[in-house]
């Protein structure tokens, strides 16, 4: 454990939201929903059926600012570019995952549903996309040194 938190700086915050996110919604959630499953039905079918896919979401979300988080700190960009992509997609996983929570408890899913995925889909495309960025980068570092050694010895 000492060794990912001394090579991320950056990352940190995801980590801990994503850490956070999966024993709120991940476990929390996924306790009524195993209940159900094995017919100590606490929930409708309606309401289980929407609770598994708020159940999921959280996990996807929980799991990709996890690793996120363990990859934004080693790319070719500015701290600021970094940052900037880090809150991009924690705020993502805060629309996904805490935002549609939040609406299927105030009965507001339908209705404002579409604004949360919107929200998820921008703000994790645009994180997504400062993050290939700055893998390009690195790539391209790394590729002159790795196209030498490729090549076959000259006679």
């Amino acid at each position: 454990m000492k060794a990912i938190w001394a090579s991320t700086d950056v990352g940190r915050k995801n980590i801990v939201f994503g850490i956070a996110l999966f024993l709120a919604l991940g476990v929390v959630v996924g306790i009524p929903l195993t209940v159900d499953l094995f017919g100590g039905s606490m929930l409708t079918d309606a309401q289980y059926q929407i609770w598994k896919v708020v159940h999921a979401y959280s996990v996807f979300l929980a799991t990709i600012n996890g690793f996120f988080g363990l990859a934004i700190d080693r790319l070719d960009l500015s701290r600021r570019q970094k940052q900037v992509a880090s809150w991009f997609i924690l705020v993502a996983a805060l629309f996904g995952g805490v935002g549609r929570s939040i609406l299927v408890l105030l009965g507001a899913l339908g209705a404002f549903g579409l604004v949360a995925s919107f929200g998820e889909v921008a703000f994790i495309t645009l994180g997504a996309a400062i993050f290939l960025v700055g893998e390009a980068r690195l790539r391209s570092r790394r590729s002159p040194a790795l196209a030498a050694d490729a090549r076959p010895a000259q006679r």
